[in-house]
């Protein structure tokens, strides 16, 4: 799946922008699945050093982990976010729990964090700049915060919770974007038009004579210029009442 996967490839467009005129909706979840091994991988990893912990071996090495997991969120919910489709939809309902336990894996993997609270509390010997130690106490408090003092059966409740909350928001979320989807704002007449540029009342009249001279019946018609107005339909055939 690698190999034919554009998300695991080398972005090589202009900028290192992703290749999206070759991305589907069903690359994600493989390209998610790689990525989250990666990134637990390095965590194992920066956990079984033998040497003792320091800024670079731990606090930099954590920082530095998960650079493909976290291309790839940036990348899908920037999607789900302004491009959102059905498919994308589905991925994003599947990933959700996922990736909320994989982050609360990462915060209470406790290999890691013992090297970090070990560095955190000898701090003021470290001789660290003051943004190392910014870090240092930053990523020592995302551990905390996210359960990594917790007792074992305490943090699987809490890694529930923030599962079933992922899955929640993303359920919200999906159902208000089609709540909103489905909006349409009828403008009858001059007067609700007063106010709106020319540029606008022309393309809203060019797009409804092109649907009603391709035969498409009004429903039809309106609902595929709610969806070119981006939910707010002009008119009786989003444009101004017109004779086509």
């Amino acid at each position: 799946m690698t190999a034919a996967n554009p998300l695991l490839l080398p972005w090589a467009a202009d900028h290192g922008l992703p290749p999206f005129d070759a991305l589907r909706a069903d690359h994600f979840e493989p390209a998610f699945d790689l990525a989250l091994r990666e990134h637990f991988a390095e965590l194992d990893a920066i956990a079984a050093r033998r040497e003792p912990p320091d800024f670079d071996n731990t606090v930099a090495a954590f920082d530095a982990s998960g650079r493909l997991l976290k291309r790839l969120e940036l990348l899908f919910h920037n999607l789900v976010a302004s491009e959102s489709t059905p498919a994308l939809q589905a991925a994003e309902r599947a990933l959700a729990p996922r990736l909320a336990a994989h982050e609360s894996a990462v915060y209470m993997h406790a290999g890691v964090f013992a090297r970090v609270e070990a560095l955190h509390e000898r701090r003021g010997a470290l001789g660290l700049d003051g943004e190392s130690l910014r870090l240092l106490e930053r990523v020592h408090l995302d551990f905390v915060r996210a359960g990594a003092r917790l007792a074992p059966a305490a943090q699987q409740r809490y890694a529930a919770i923030v599962e079933r909350l992922a899955t929640l928001y993303t359920t919200f979320s999906q159902n208000l974007l089609a709540d909103e989807a489905g909006w349409v704002l009828l403008l009858e007449d001059e007067a609700d038009l007063a106010g709106l540029p020319d540029f606008l009342r022309a393309a809203a009249h060019e797009a409804a004579a092109k649907c009603l001279e391709a035969g498409k019946g009004e429903k039809a018609c309106l609902e595929q210029l709610r969806k070119d107005c981006k939910g707010v339909g002009i008119g009786k055939y989003c444009g101004m009442k017109h004779q086509h």
